[in-house]
């Protein structure tokens, strides 16, 4: 396992995910590359060290001699309607407030005042003045786009849907074109499985999946850290592979002294479990059927590690996304299969099957 830092935490592991994006931008630009899995797997900071250390010579500096990166993290971004799109995608250039050390300000494209008023008054269209953009940045282009489900339920106008002119847009940089790479990445897999299972995307899509961390990589990682093997047991039973979970423990572990690593496990149990809990009793978006349904798809997890989706019942279906939009759940489109979004949410389930 190498030894890496990356704004002051551990990068854990990962060197096979790093190889094969990096091994992707290495090729022709044919296909879309969907990054997705649970929550806290690390995926944003996967991108984000690649993006700083990997593509760059200086990123303070933004010098690549190689390639023209341009990355936005959506979940950084307020979205009410298009003109706040085009705000979050473009910068003219004689804007004061472009600050070449900030990582997100990375995502502008730098325009004329005049082409920015024009796309603001939709007599020019935005992805056709981003597209004469990257064809002459002269370099290898890469866009990437982080919580691209945010773009969901906006329009440019009446009857466009922007998440649509977007995917569009990006199908025309790489399997059209092969102008431009294109990765979009997102923890929400309601959103991913439309787009799994939308014919077009399907064909034109790469999907690839980042996942907790295995028991040895996790064993591996905190025997460096000074952590027993009976310590380690206990940890990946209640926290599994997730690194934001683990870190976490390990930040508590060194807050409070006086408790013990049982204690400090256990009140993140709690805490999940309650989480669960509230939804449960006190969200208005879920009826007493559903609730049913609830325990029926944990029960199953408990037992099998996972629940099926054979059937097409819409009170089934919705318990799902309702659980995997607030990613207490997390769907798999490749199996049909519902998976707790991490360790400490089954043992969060533990508490309610009695």
């Amino acid at each position: 396992m190498q030894n890496i830092l990356f704004r002051e935490e551990r990068l854990i592991d990962r060197e096979e995910e790093r190889r094969y994006i990096k091994d992707w931008f290495e090729k022709v630009p044919k296909e879309i590359l969907w990054i997705y899995g649970p929550k806290s797997t690390g995926k944003t900071t996967i991108i984000e060290y690649i993006v700083e250390n990997e593509l760059f010579d200086d990123f303070k500096l933004f010098k690549s001699e190689k390639y023209n990166v341009k990355y936005i993290n959506f979940r950084q971004k307020l979205f009410g309607n298009y003109d706040s799109f085009i705000n979050s995608m473009t910068s003219t250039i004689d804007a004061s407030s472009y600050s070449l050390t900030a990582s997100f300000n990375l995502g502008f494209f730098k325009i004329e005042s005049k082409l920015y008023e024009d796309i603001k008054a939709k007599n020019v269209d935005l992805f056709d003045v981003l597209f004469d953009e990257l064809k002459q940045s002269g370099k290898r282009n890469v866009l990437i786009f982080d919580e691209i489900q945010s773009l969901e339920n906006i329009y440019v106008d009446k009857e466009r849907e922007l998440l649509h002119e977007f995917l569009n847009f990006c199908v025309r940089l790489t399997k059209e074109t092969h102008l431009s790479h294109v990765v979009l990445l997102s923890s929400n897999t309601i959103f991913i499985n439309k787009i799994y299972n939308n014919a077009k995307l399907k064909v034109t899509s790469k999907f690839y999946k980042i996942d907790h961390l295995s028991f040895n990589v996790v064993k591996e990682w905190l025997s460096d850290e000074g952590f027993s093997s009976d310590d380690i047991d206990l940890i990946y039973d209640y926290l599994g592979g997730s690194i934001a979970h683990i870190q976490r423990l390990m930040r508590e572990k060194e807050w409070q002294k006086e408790k013990s690593l049982k204690e400090l496990l256990d009140e993140m149990v709690q805490f999940a479990w309650s989480e669960v809990n509230l939804f449960l009793e006190y969200s208005k978006k879920i009826d007493r059927d559903e609730k049913k349904y609830f325990y029926e798809i944990i029960k199953d997890i408990l037992n099998k590690g996972y629940y099926i989706k054979t059937k097409d019942d819409d009170k089934i279906i919705s318990v799902i996304e309702k659980f995997c939009e607030i990613e207490i759940l997390f769907f798999e489109p490749s199996n049909n299969r519902v998976y707790a979004n991490s360790r400490v949410y089954e043992k969060a389930f533990e508490r309610f099957i009695k």
